[in-house]
């Protein structure tokens, strides 16, 4: 199959025009999720009542898919409890009140340089700070770097097991949609910790050479370059593409349009095609915890949308109410049609501002009725095939979403169901309004539920 030979080209006005830091006050209160990824939920290690510090460590778990959790705010432990997630699941929940004194408990003294670590410390490094990978489908960093001595496998069409070794390191310096901006912000900024984050991602990978893909329509990249012109063995690039034709910027069309290489779908991993893939802000996430020591407690998240006071980069506390971010910002300018965690395409909406950051969300948008389009009053497909004309995949969405609805689910399946990359793409273009990614969505987790 040709893949990602379809996309839509979306507006510049879908950029954000503007990625000025915002650095929001130290929250009241923060809630953790247990499970911030996709994976194993970890187990609360403090108890209501207790004082915790900024980077303790209090939830942990032994399975290689768990991660360890660490309080983001000092104070005390005042719930531990069921809470919604950004999702719409529930999981079981910390919630910290704060002391408003932000101290951080002790941790080891500074590391050496990463370069020096062996790949079973930078592993274990990687684990005990609970590092995830950002994008569509969030795991535990460490997990995706192993296994180290080759990659992941997939069945060819014959059954026999394909094992590529790896030979490039592509470092995103994209969001996965273009209403969002925090990887471009980043890839503008100077950041002590990349080269060591470079230099450690190449050892656990084996990768020969380092490609850094830009967004052609933002910069300068100062850093980038320098990291180009100072390679004496020119095996880094920079690739600069045009990130409003969407959905180039995720994983497997990325890798398509850069490398010319196919990630087969739908279970496919890019280290079966021989890529390390990881966005900037992962990669400055492993540099900074690499030479600290410190998990992560904050995040980077982009903030927009007409009926929100004023947009931007804002910097927040992992576990910060999304009503706390808001006020934080200023609040709103007018009632929100829809206030969205993550990007305006791929995000979902929000009915309940308690819920909290973790460590996935990419963004926060409150929309007018004007940025919208209602699809409670969505017709029935009327078959005009706008959805397969632009589908990234080559699915057909207008039959799958028909089976989704009729929950058919297994038919759904059998017809590509997992294959489909959830980029909104044919919701964007249906003429009939159909909630086409939230069908597929609901008849995916039915599925894996029944599985359970």
């Amino acid at each position: 199959m040709g893949f990602f030979t379809k996309a839509i080209p979306l507006p510049h006005k879908s950029t954000p025009g503007s990625f000025n830091l915002i650095d929001t006050p130290l929250p009241r209160q923060v809630t953790l999720p247990v499970q911030q990824y996709l994976g194993e939920p970890a187990t609360p290690t403090v108890a209501v009542g207790d004082t915790v510090q900024v980077g303790q460590l209090i939830a942990t778990g032994k399975g290689a898919h768990t991660l360890p959790l660490h309080a983001t705010l000092s104070g005390t432990v005042s719930a531990i409890e069921e809470r919604l997630t950004f999702r719409g699941t529930r999981v079981p929940a910390i919630t910290i009140e704060g002391d408003g004194a932000d101290t951080w408990t002790k941790l080891p003294n500074r590391s050496p340089d990463p370069r020096t670590l062996t790949p079973a410390q930078l592993i274990e490094r990687i684990h005990r700070a609970g590092l995830i990978t950002t994008g569509a489908s969030p795991s535990p960093l460490a997990d995706d770097l192993l296994p180290l001595d080759r990659p992941k496998t997939h069945l060819s069409s014959d059954g026999r097991p394909v094992v590529q070794r790896i030979d490039t390191l592509m470092i995103a310096a994209l969001d996965t949609e273009p209403g969002l901006g925090v990887n471009r912000f980043q890839a503008t900024r100077e950041h002590d910790e990349l080269p060591g984050a470079l230099a450690a991602l190449k050892a656990l990978t084996g990768a020969e050479r380092t490609v850094f893909v830009v967004d052609k329509h933002h910069g300068p990249f100062p850093q980038l370059m320098s990291l180009v012109a100072g390679d004496e063995e020119e095996t880094t690039t920079i690739t600069p593409i045009t990130a409003t034709r969407y959905p180039i910027s995720l994983p497997a069309p990325l890798i398509k349009a850069v490398l010319g290489r196919e990630v087969p779908l739908p279970y496919g991993h890019p280290r079966d095609v021989g890529v390390a893939l990881y966005d900037l802000t992962t990669a400055l996430a492993l540099g900074a915890t690499l030479t600290t020591n410190r998990p992560q407690v904050e995040m980077l998240m982009s903030v927009g949308g007409a009926a929100l006071n004023q947009g931007g980069i804002a910097k927040v506390r992992i576990g910060t109410a999304l009503a706390d971010i808001i006020e934080a910002l200023g609040g709103l300018q007018e009632p929100a049609a829809k206030i969205i965690a993550g990007g305006p395409l791929m995000g979902m909406a929000q009915y309940d501002l308690t819920v909290p950051v973790t460590k996935e969300v990419a963004g926060l948008f409150a929309l007018r009725f004007d940025e919208i389009v209602l699809t409670s009053g969505y017709r029935e497909c009327i078959n005009c095939g706008r959805c397969v004309m632009v589908c990234p995949v080559n699915l057909v969405p207008g039959m799958l979403s028909l089976y989704c609805a009729k929950g058919h689910f297994e038919r759904a399946e059998a017809e590509g169901l997992f294959t489909c990359i959830e980029c909104g793409c044919c919701d964007y273009v249906c003429p009939s309004r159909r909630p086409l990614v939230h069908l597929f969505r609901h008849a995916k987790h039915q599925l894996m539920e029944a599985r359970q």
